[in-house]
């Protein structure tokens, strides 16, 4: 159960992310409000997306912070962006999966306990036959010829 709850946050966060990079509904990923304006917030695919080429280029003012250095990009394939949204849309589709067979599981125990017989005949769906108060037996033949 504990993991379906997760999933569905999971879900709403990847959504969310496909929202925040194509800009829908207001949402602009020039804003900070992923990072909460505490840093520089920079995709990881901006950087190292298929074909793109990283430069570390260093602050030219003196009272910028070292920390802080700009990064050049170039020769990207596709845009981050396209990049972030794909890998949250798998991140979705796996999700997903996640969720549905979670709920089966879960069926399959709740199933399971309702069905649970603990005493021993007490309840009305027991698998207990009553005792036969007298029991027929029969002799058994043997098939073929005995030495």
């Amino acid at each position: 159960v504990q993991y379906t709850v997760w999933t569905a946050l999971w879900v709403t966060w990847n959504v969310f992310i496909i929202c925040f990079y194509l800009e829908v509904g207001g949402l602009s990923k020039e804003t900070d409000l992923m990072t909460f304006n505490i840093s520089m917030h920079r995709s990881w695919w901006r950087e190292h997306g298929p074909g793109c080429i990283r430069r570390v280029v260093r602050p030219s003012a003196p009272g910028m912070l070292d920390d802080y250095s700009y990064v050049s990009v170039t020769g990207c394939i596709i845009d981050f962006q396209y990049l972030e949204v794909i890998h949250s849309a798998i991140q979705i589709l796996l999700s997903l999966v996640g969720f549905v067979y979670a709920c089966y599981v879960i069926s399959i125990f709740m199933e399971e306990e309702d069905s649970f017989d603990f005493i021993g005949g007490l309840d009305t769906y027991s698998y207990r036959q009553p005792p036969q108060e007298h029991v027929e037996l029969k002799p058994v033949k043997p098939v073929g010829k005995v030495l």
